[in-house]
Formats: structure tokens, C-alpha cells, sequence
């Protein structure tokens, strides 16, 4: 697993992840309200990629652990891309995820 690279996404994904349920509730609503899903979806979603973060901090040491969550992370990345095409927000926000995604199948790489 490529530790730099994992590193990066580890971080990125703890930070996002504890963001967003932190959020106040107000702001979990709308954020969830926006992408048309429940507040409990919501919730859950950023509960998946803290866990997420942790199964690629784990994976450092047993990789197989590590390929797996990096492929559940890419996956909910392209979702959330897909949802905010949905949603009909920029470009930049779309291309945003599909970005992050391609840095965590890099974490794959030996």
C-alpha cells in the first residue's frame, strides 16, 4: 500500500467524515435536504468514510484490509459524484469526488 498517498486519503476522509457529524444539526439537515436523502442516510454516510479512514489506517498493516476499504471508499465517491450530478451542482463539485476516488485506488498501488 502506497503509506504517503494513504496517508492523504486517511486524513482526508477522518477530517471529512468527522465534519460532517459534528455539523450542526441545521446544517446536517440541509446538506442532507440538498442530495435528497435522510438525515439518518446522512449520518451514516459520514460514519462510513471515518470508518473508512480507519480501515485504510489498518490496512497499513494488513493489507487485504486496506484494498478492501479503499474499494468501499472509491465506490461511495463515485456515488456522491453521481449524487451531485443529481443534484445539478457544478463542476467543480462533481469532479471533486471523482478526484478523491482516484486517490484512494492509488492507495492500492504497491
Amino acid at each position: 500500500m502506497n503509506t504517503a498517498l494513504a496517508g492523504i486519503v486517511i486524513v482526508f476522509f477522518g477530517v471529512q467524515g468527522i465534519a460532517r457529524l459534528t455539523a450542526s444539526p441545521e446544517d446536517q439537515r440541509a446538506a442532507a435536504y440538498h442530495f435528497g436523502v435522510s438525515l439518518s442516510e446522512y449520518r451514516k454516510v459520514s460514519g462510513l468514510m471515518i470508518l473508512g479512514g480507519l480501515g485504510l489506517t489498518i490496512g497499513l498493516a494488513v493489507p487485504p484490509l486496506g484494498v478492501a476499504a479503499a474499494v468501499g471508499l472509491v465506490l461511495l465517491m463515485v456515488l456522491v459524484a453521481g449524487l451531485r450530478l443529481l443534484c445539478q451542482d457544478g463542476a467543480l463539485r462533481v469532479a471533486l469526488p471523482l478526484v478523491v476516488a482516484a486517490l484512494t485506488a492509488g492507495t492500492m498501488m504497491w
